[in-house]
């Protein structure tokens, strides 16, 4: 089965580089790791835990979006339909498990059905990776995870404009830097201003797909030292970078920086875990499954009240640092349900694409 998923990357081409598969691969499995630690840090603060988040925030969405990039071809014409399919549907259909989550689970505790539809609709309607005192309207939740593919959306649709245009490296830091200064006054539906910020992101991408730059990396092994270097610098001084808000902490240099050069060392070490029996193929299938897994993360993450959990987890296994105890809990339940996904007809096509793609191809 793993052979045929898909990446989160929407940039499909016909030949897969693998080792990028399981660059995706860690990267989801830190997703489900910071957050791990973010909920245990609510319940027992540990210096483990804010370390596991400063190394996971420091290069993981970055990543994605990168990635993302490296594969586009915003030369060509943007295509609506497959677009608004592919991220605008899925985050549609998504948050509509979790509003049909968060209702089963006010029933079992018997609490107000009407009031929690609300709440979560508004955080639906809103698209907000976090809760923000500066939404247009009062937003009390945020709807967490697939503000992602919001973003990816307008992320994708401005680099099609901005490659349309002269001096588009110019166009790509004035959208830069619109989001990111705009989110300090004012923060806007649907991550709009998250993707004005995210597709510098896609243009490094797509910019490091021009120039090779894997094989200079190669030529110039040096350049791998360098670059583990910044981002060591970067995690050291690590203050905060949330894509999803457009914070880049108090030094947003380093940190988009320390960003980059971290992208690079994942994959560097991911070429190097690709040549290990077993590993490159268990986390290069979980990178061609980072989609659902994302979807199923943000399902279990906005329906289950963790933090009760957690605290019962503590009790029970003291001695293991709470943000680990969280994630071996929560991976098993988010694999298990990502692949639940793939059998299923019809549903799976919106979280696997290439199973659509194959089927219009038999046809």
């Amino acid at each position: 089965m793993c052979g045929e998923l898909p990446t989160i990357s929407r940039g499909m081409v016909n030949t897969r580089i693998r080792y990028f598969d399981v660059a995706k691969g860690l990267a989801i499995l830190c997703v489900i790791l910071s957050h791990s630690a973010i909920e245990a840090q609510y319940v027992a603060p540990s210096h483990i835990a804010n370390t596991i988040v400063s190394v996971c925030f420091s290069f993981h969405m970055p990543l994605f979006f990168i990635l993302s990039g490296y594969f586009m071809h915003p030369e060509r014409d943007f295509r609506w339909a497959k677009e608004a399919k592919q991220l605008l549907c899925t985050y549609l259909l998504t948050s509509a498990a979790v509003l049909l989550g968060v209702t089963c689970v006010a029933t079992i505790d018997h609490g107000n059905r009407r009031d929690v539809l609300r709440q979560w609709g508004d955080a639906v309607l809103y698209g907000s990776g976090d809760i923000s005192d500066l939404t247009l309207w009062p937003v009390q939740l945020r709807i967490g995870a697939i503000w992602f593919l919001l973003s990816l959306f307008w992320a994708h649709l401005l680099l099609h404009i901005f490659a349309r245009l002269p001096y588009t490296s110019v166009w790509i830091v004035f959208s830069f830097a619109i989001g990111y200064i705009s989110a300090r006054h004012v923060w806007m539906p649907w991550s709009f201003q998250a993707g004005m910020c995210a597709v510098a992101f896609l243009h490094i991408g797509y910019l490091a797909k021009q120039i090779d730059l894997m094989d200079l990396m190669e030529r110039f092994p040096w350049l791998w030292g360098i670059a583990a270097v910044i981002w060591l610098v970067s995690i050291i001084w690590f203050d905060g970078l949330s894509m999803a808000m457009n914070d880049y902490g108090a030094r947003p240099l380093i940190a988009v920086v320390g960003s980059l050069a971290g992208t690079l060392c994942i994959i560097g070490l991911s070429k190097l875990a690709d040549w290990l029996p077993g590993v490159g193929t268990v986390l290069s299938c979980a990178g061609r499954s980072s989609l659902a897994i994302l979807c199923v993360h943000l399902v279990e993450d906005d329906v289950l009240p963790w933090r009760m959990y957690l605290d019962s987890l503590h009790n029970a296994i003291s001695q293991v640092p709470l943000a680990v105890t969280c994630f071996v809990v929560r991976l098993p339940i988010d694999l298990a349900f990502a692949a639940l996904l793939y059998v299923i007809p019809m549903i799976n096509e919106w979280f696997y694409p290439q199973l659509s793609k194959r089927r219009l191809v038999s046809a």
